[in-house]
Formats: C-alpha cells, sequence, structure tokens
C-alpha cells in the first residue's frame, strides 16, 4: 500500500463519493477540478453588520504581504528571562541580509484588556470574540494519547495534574486543554484563568489506549496514519485561533507525530506529505503558534533545545536544514523540528515534566514582538527564509523562528492545501475563527429553497485591487451536512467571489462580505457545517446551523 493511499484511507473513510470525485485519487485531478470550481455566485453588496464586532489586531503573513513578524524571547547565559530591551537592543537578518526593524513591541505590551482583568477568575474568553483576549499570550495544553504509550500517557496526566495544581488559582494567562486521540481530537476545557477548573478537566480526560502506536507500530499505515491525524490537530488548533491577537503557546505533552524518512516511500507520495507539513507549518506562523512540546517517554533520548548563545551559533552553523536557505523538513519528516521552526522547542529524555511544562509556559509568556519587511522584493529567490535575530547585548539569546516558506512556494500548492484544507475542517472538533463567519436563512420573496446568506468579515479576507479601484476577494464556501456523531453525510462546495466598490472600508470590523449560498442538507444530517477558506491565506471560518429534525 502506498503511503498516499494509507492517508487517504485514515482520513477520508467516512467521505460520501461525491466528495471523493472532489478530491479524488489523482493529485493533478483533484488540482483541476478545484480550480474549475464555479465562480459565477458572486458576493452580494458590501453591507455592515448589525452588530458590532471588536476591533482586532491582526499580522498577516502570506505571500501578498510583505510585512514579517517575530515573537522573540530572550534569555541571559543563566537561561533566565530578559526584560527592558529596546528596538536598538536587536538585529534582524533574513537570508544572513540585515532587515531595518518597522515595529517593536516589549513584553510589557502583551496583556489582558482591563475588563478582563476585573472580571478574574469570571472572565469569558472566546476566540471568536478576540477582544476579550486584549494583547496578551495563551496557552494551549494539549495532552497527546495519540502518539504516547499507554503507561507514559498516565504519568503525563499526572504531570500536567502537578503543573496546574502548583500555578496561582488565578491563572496569569488564559489558558485551554485538549487531547487527541485515535480518530479524535477533543476540547477537554475552553480558554479560562481558573486552575481549578483546568484541573478538573484533567482528571475527567477520557482515558485512551493508543492503538495505531502499540498494535501497529511501525508496520502497515499506523505511522502514517498518526502523522496525517496529527498534522489535521495542529491545523485545527491554528485556525480555531488564529483571530486571537497574542502569541498561542502551544504545549504538546506526548510523542508527537513519527518521524518518517521520505526516502523510504514512493516518491510522489512523500511530496505529498512533504507539502502538507510545509502547509501546516506555514498556518502555525502564520497565525503565531509556538510550539513546545515536551515528551513523557522514559525511554526517549535527547532534546532539542537552544538555551545559550553557543547552542544558537551551533544550530545556525550545523549541516542540517536548519542552516543557509533549505527547507526545515527537506531530511525528515519530523515533529521536532517543528519546534525551533515555530520558535519553540521540543524536548525529550527528562523526568521533571511537570517543571519542563512551566518554563515552556513562563518563555512563552515573555517575549518581544518585532516586524520587519524584508529587503528583498523577490518571491523566488529561496524555497525557504531563513530569519535570525541577534540580540546586541552581550551574554543574551534571542530565540525566535527559523525562517519561513517563501510566497511563490505557497501559491504553486494552492489547489492540493486547498482540498486539505477542506477535508481537515469538515469534521472539526473546533470552531474555525481565522474569519468571522455568520449565517442565515435567506428570507428574500420568491427565493430559492434552502437558500442561505454566508457573512464573512470583510477585514479578514484578502482584497486585491482593480485599476479602477475596485476591488476583489477569492474563497471557497463549503456546506457540510453532519450527523449527531458529527460525521459528514454529504458536502456542497463553490468557488465564489466577492467583490467591493471602489473607496469601500474593507478593514473596518463591521463591513461583511455576503454570499448567497444554496446547500440542501442531506437525510438524517442534525447540523450544516458553513465553511469560508480565503484562497491568498488559507484561514478558515466556520458557522454551525442546527437542523429541525422531521
Amino acid at each position: 500500500m502506498s503511503l498516499l493511499t494509507a492517508i487517504r484511507r485514515a482520513h477520508y473513510r467516512a467521505l460520501t463519493p461525491c466528495m471523493a470525485v472532489i478530491f479524488g485519487v489523482a493529485a493533478p485531478a483533484a488540482m483541476v477540478l478545484l480550480l474549475c470550481l464555479p465562480a459565477s455566485a458572486q458576493a452580494k453588496s458590501q453591507t455592515p453588520e448589525v452588530r458590532s464586532a471588536p476591533t482586532e489586531r491582526s499580522y498577516i503573513f502570506t505571500v501578498n504581504a510583505r510585512l514579517v513578524v517575530l515573537d522573540v524571547v530572550v534569555t541571559d547565559k543563566a537561561g533566565k528571562l530578559v526584560d527592558g530591551l529596546t528596538a536598538k537592543d536587536f538585529q534582524v537578518f533574513e537570508d544572513d541580509k540585515p532587515q531595518h526593524i518597522h515595529a517593536f513591541d516589549p513584553p510589557t505590551s502583551h496583556v489582558l484588556p482591563p475588563v478582563s482583568v476585573a472580571a478574574g477568575i469570571t472572565a469569558v474568553f472566546d476566540p471568536a470574540q478576540p477582544v476579550s483576549f486584549g494583547h496578551s499570550p495563551v496557552d494551549v495544553l494539549v495532552f497527546d494519547q495519540l502518539n504516547t504509550h499507554f503507561a507514559d500517557s498516565s504519568f503525563a496526566r499526572r504531570c500536567l495534574h502537578d503543573y496546574l495544581a502548583g500555578q496561582p488559582a488565578l491563572l496569569p494567562q488564559p489558558t485551554t486543554l485538549l487531547t487527541v486521540y485515535d480518530n479524535h481530537f477533543k476540547l477537554l476545557k475552553g480558554f479560562t484563568r481558573d486552575r481549578d477548573a483546568l484541573l478538573r478537566a484533567v482528571a475527567a480526560a477520557p482515558v485512551e489506549y493508543p492503538w495505531k502506536l502499540e498494535v501497529n507500530g511501525k508496520a502497515d499505515y499506523g505511522p502514517v496514519e498518526r502523522l496525517d491525524q496529527s498534522l489535521r490537530a495542529l491545523e485545527e488548533i491554528a485556525q480555531s485561533y488564529a483571530r486571537i491577537p497574542g502569541r498561542k503557546n502551544l504545549i504538546w505533552v506526548g510523542g508527537g507525530f513519527p518521524t518518517i524518512n521520505p526516502t523510504t516511500i514512493d516518491g510522489d507520495d512523500a511530496q505529498e506529505v512533504k507539502d502538507a507539513l510545509q502547509h501546516v507549518t506555514d498556518i502555525l506562523l502564520d497565525t503565531h503558534v509556538t510550539l513546545y512540546a515536551v515528551d513523557p517517554s522514559s525511554t526517549a533520548a535527547g532534546m532539542t533545545e537552544i538555551t545559550d548563545s553557543s547552542q544558537a551559533e551551533f544550530l545556525l552553523n550545523a549541516g542540517d536544514a536548519l542552516a543557509g536557505n533549505f527547507d526545515p523538513f527537506g531530511a525528515n519528516d519530523d515533529f521536532d523540528r517543528l519546534g525551533p521552526v515555530t520558535g519553540g522547542r521540543v524536548i525529550r529524555g527528562r523526568n521533571d515534566i511537570g517543571e519542563l511544562i512551566a518554563s515552556s509556559a513562563d518563555l512563552g509568556a515573555h517575549y518581544y514582538t518585532i516586524a520587519y519587511t524584508p529587503s528583498s522584493s523577490s518571491e523566488a529567490a529561496a524555497q525557504y527564509r531563513k530569519i535570525r535575530v541577534v540580540c546586541l547585548r552581550p551574554g543574551l539569546t534571542a530565540i525566535t523562528r527559523t525562517g519561513y516558506y517563501s510566497g511563490e512556494t505557497q501559491a504553486e500548492k494552492a489547489s492540493a492545501t486547498a482540498a486539505y484544507d477542506l477535508t481537515t475542517a469538515a469534521e472539526t472538533a473546533l470552531p474555525l475563527n481565522g474569519i468571522r463567519v455568520t449565517v442565515e436563512p435567506d428570507t428574500t420573496p420568491n427565493t430559492t429553497p434552502n437558500s442561505y446568506i454566508v457573512h464573512a468579515g470583510a477585514a479578514n479576507l484578502t482584497w486585491k485591487t482593480r485599476d479602477d479601484g475596485s476591488a476583489t476577494a477569492s474563497v471557497y464556501i463549503m456546506a457540510v451536512s453532519l450527523s449527531a456523531k458529527n460525521a459528514m453525510l454529504g458536502h456542497t462546495l463553490h468557488g465564489m467571489k466577492a467583490n467591493a466598490k471602489p473607496g469601500a472600508n474593507l478593514t473596518h470590523p463591521t463591513k461583511t462580505a455576503d454570499f448567497a449560498f444554496t446547500a440542501q442538507p442531506v437525510a438524517k444530517a442534525t447540523t450544516l457545517r458553513f465553511i469560508i477558506r480565503d484562497n491568498a491565506t488559507g484561514r478558515m471560518g466556520s458557522a454551525d446551523l442546527q437542523l429541525k429534525l422531521p
């Protein structure tokens, strides 16, 4: 069995024949079909919603936006965090060329809004209403029961409990808890500053036996399925929390997806897996997710962690993908590389897991934000752009993401990544908030049955300006019929465009692009899920409508 077949068996086994045609077995055909989707359905006029939306501060890291934003952690020789620096204390290099810093925020600017601070333990944090987070960092705790041996999972659960028990009753920043296990990804507790609520969620977390790890091991397609499921969980997290302005510290407690050597599998299949890994990595970078992973396995050896300037220099000059303009996943499809690539770390072979979780949370909470516009205007100069930040004060180490994929690389794979994103979103356990989305039935007289108006926040879309001053945004919209168990029963998918008149304020938080969409729910469906994907950035938003059963 080929690797590609294994991945599709893992994720598509419940898909309808119609979906199998659109995302068919042959990759080139899938691309053509996606590119040829109808674009005749146009958005209605850009009109404000009745309810005002919060003003959001967002950084876009895509092919069309030339602003690169970095979250930078600075430590001294003892590994302690350093505050009080200014923009003059940093120098940024892209592909070894110095860059001009355009914007700078110190750690003191990354705080909760006064209303959330005043609410204390009762504060409500909703990723769909990001104003409640202010510019505070957030912690995303993930309990990995898919890639971790059963005994080690029990140890990891105790360590999560011990970590939380050692925190103050009122946590310094919003924290959420999720778990990933075979074919499931579950939210255990939404964002809260209530430590005790998270402790109760840890205690009540479902215990799962990691069948694909214990039974399949390296045989058959078990490792491939685990890699695929882990990547999709990472994308769901990034897409769900995309509009939270602050840094998302993803603290992954578990083994992480298995390493797959691309030289051991068919070339075309290896490339598709590598494309998926690159795409998910790009989404993590775009949405400011930093991975801090701690492996509780007692037999794990070594670690991937930068703790001082000598290690940072070694990493930059070592002969692997992190040095020079090389794809960081050029050698292996390796979970450990996601740590340094996103500005975090992956630690293995230690038994002080609770302390490591705590130190990861501390590192993720104290960071400088630096923005620059690359001096090179070419998108084709390198597939992977290397970034290096130097702290000019002696004895201090600056840690940030190692680079990013060039815009041309993303554009070349637009159709394939759209298929990947939409299949991930179809049965996601989390609402997607990369785009602000609301849906309502179309009550226009004499309208077609099962017609809806899908509203997308104009400020969350990528607009291309025409010569006459008007603008257009291109999206995919998919309506998915879901069963009571959140299984996909059928879908309707269209490529659509929104048009804006010259002079329209497309950054205003109340403006929406309004799409007329017809979707016939499948029999026995209990939910109709609408998903919008911006074709330029890959950001997605979703909204669910509960259906009345006959």
